[in-house]
């Protein structure tokens, strides 16, 4: 399976409502975004903003959720390359598609900060994906 997209956006990355697990009782709720680094920004930064993301979950004691990363891949004159620009990310069972999402503490805000000072989220879908 290919999946090319492009850029990352992170408001809404806590924001997907609850009900989303309603409409998706037989599957796994999704939130996938492309991101965009920015100029000043990198991969590394990105990238750790990503492991203190999950860090908060686990310090928030969920465990179920799964933040994959994936490099977005261009075609230059016909050419396969991994994009510089771009990074596709995967939170798997986000606690808000059930309605668990702990409260924004100053823990979230400071890899929040980390995602804006590296990234930006230019596609943001919530998915079913089959169990």
């Amino acid at each position: 399976m290919k999946i090319i997209l492009s850029a990352f956006c992170l408001t809404a990355v806590f924001a997907v409502p609850a009900m989303a697990a309603d409409v998706c009782a037989n599957g796994q709720v999704a939130i996938i975004r492309v991101s965009t680094l920015k100029t000043n920004g990198s991969r590394a930064g990105f990238d750790k903003a990503v492991q203190d993301q999950i860090a908060w979950y686990r310090g928030k004691g969920i465990t179920t959720n799964k933040i994959v990363e994936a490099n977005v891949i261009e075609f230059n004159g016909g050419k396969p390359t991994v994009s510089a620009k771009e990074v596709l990310s995967i939170h798997y069972d986000p606690p808000a598609a059930t309605g668990k999402q702990p409260a924004q503490d100053d823990g979230y805000k400071a890899f929040v900060k980390e995602f804006r000072e590296n990234s930006d989220i230019t596609t943001e879908k919530s998915v079913c994906l089959p169990k």
